[in-house]
């Protein structure tokens, strides 16, 4: 059987190709304007490069829940632009934030960025929730740091890799580390995750990235 790599947007959409899909008026997507700028290893094994990246939130203040795409660039303290950040989509309940890891385009270190301008590039209205969902999301503190976990669901008719992402905040609600594991869950099944936070992190959460079905 072929195996198809989709992301949960495209799944979702060719799922009810019926309906015309519609964007958001952009206005709708809030985006936090303290975005965080890290240098550190991105990927794994030999796909592991040091780069520049951006963690930046992104709220939905709509009705209707969307695929939303942030990308933007990297400037230096002249506002020059001295890299692309690489667009990433995620789905945004309605009402509901989450965190992007908006990495360099070309996978590099940028010692002279200083600030990033992120701009919305898409808010698709989904026609319908997506198949795979968080459900049962706890957190628990653990000394110094905060635990979260939280019971995978997939509720399509076939198993697919899930990617789950936590979010780990500071004191003051500024995202620290956006961790990630990519889990095989069964279809119409469920698999339980927990992600263990940064020294310093008081509050945390989790949602669903990407899926290959």
């Amino acid at each position: 059987m072929r195996r198809l790599v989709i992301v949960l947007a495209l799944a979702t959409l060719a799922s009810c190709s019926s309906k015309k899909p519609r964007d958001l008026d952009h206005s709708l997507i809030h985006v936090t304007g303290d975005a965080r700028l890290r240098t550190d290893t991105v990927g794994d094994g030999k796909f592991a490069d040091l780069s520049t990246f951006v963690l930046v939130e992104a709220e939905n203040t709509a009705t209707d829940g969307a695929y939303v795409t942030l990308g933007g660039e990297l400037a230096d303290e002249t506002d020059h632009t001295v890299g692309i950040l690489r667009a990433q989509s995620i789905y945004v309940p309605a009402g509901e934030k989450r965190t992007f890891a908006l990495v360099d385009k070309d996978r590099k270190p940028r010692p002279t960025a200083k600030a990033a301008r992120i701009r919305v590039r898409g808010a698709r209205v989904a026609p319908m929730p997506p198949p795979a969902h968080v459900e049962g999301m706890r957190e628990i503190p653990d000394g110094d740091k905060t635990v979260v976990q939280g019971v995978v669901k997939n509720e399509a008719a076939r198993g697919g890799n899930i990617m789950v992402i936590a979010t780990f905040y500071d004191r003051e609600g500024k995202p620290m580390t956006r961790p990630f594991s990519v889990v095989w869950v069964e279809p119409s099944s469920t698999q339980a995750m927990q992600f263990v936070g940064p020294p310093g992190s008081t509050h945390a959460t989790m949602f669903i990235g990407d899926v290959v079905y």
